[in-house]
């Protein structure tokens, strides 16, 4: 594993993944839109979120957000200006995305988690017992189709906290870097361990992954001292 993660090139040159450390807003949109889906629709719904809140989106939280979804009359308005109607899953009838935005960010709310730093400080407790963190997480899980739990730790990556986000692209690596099918619980371990090896962010690992197994590039030497954030 930590072979092939070697062959990924020189950490110091890879694209570093975007976060969103205080906007938990954009943590919300960025995980839920991203699956199944070109990064660059991601990126677009971003944008025109940003465009109706300007500078304040960089430190939205879920309260900011809902005003948004109440200012365009509902789910399938926001859908319509802000996001690209896209579902939340390919079964037939899902909901779109952004109904699913919508949901995650209510259900955060009612258990107390309106900021970025609310939801580290939940995610903290998983050390102490963990009764808040379950809540919270259970809060996420059970919206419409997000029981994998692949949206939320990907929410907690982009808010800063050191994870895994085992999608179809870095379970690929992962396999092939094996040669046999993985777990996304196992893929999950590995990558981490493969980090912890290397001495790199684990985050940063997991996009030079998902960087190379979707086609793109892993390493950027167009500014060369400050790698580009993809």
């Amino acid at each position: 594993m930590v072979a092939a993660c070697r062959n990924l090139g020189d950490p110091a040159h890879w694209f570093r993944p975007l976060r969103y450390r205080d906007g938990l807003a954009l943590a919300i949109i960025d995980s839920i839109q991203s699956t199944g889906a070109h990064y660059t629709s991601v990126r677009n719904v971003l944008d025109r979120y940003r465009a109706v809140r300007g500078e304040a989106a960089a430190t939205d939280g879920t309260e900011k957000l809902l005003e948004t979804f109440d200012a365009a009359g509902g789910a399938d308005q926001w859908a319509t200006t802000i996001g690209n109607r896209k579902p939340a899953s390919t079964r037939a009838g899902a909901s779109l995305k952004a109904t699913v935005i919508e949901q995650v960010a209510r259900a955060l709310t009612a258990v107390g988690v309106r900021t970025a730093e609310d939801l580290r400080d939940a995610v903290a407790d998983r050390g102490d017992g963990g009764e808040r963190y379950a809540r919270v997480k259970n809060a996420w899980t059970s919206v419409e189709a997000q029981s994998s739990g692949i949206t939320w730790n990907y929410a907690l990556m982009l808010i800063g906290i050191p994870g895994v986000k085992a999608d179809r692209m870095v379970l690929k690596f992962v396999s092939d870097a094996l040669g046999r099918t993985v777990t996304a619980t196992e893929a999950a371990a590995l990558v981490s361990g493969a980090a912890s090896s290397m001495g790199v962010d684990v985050i940063d690992l997991d996009h030079a992954m998902w960087r190379f197994a979707s086609g793109r590039l892993v390493e950027n030497f167009t500014e060369p001292g400050e790698p580009n954030r993809a």
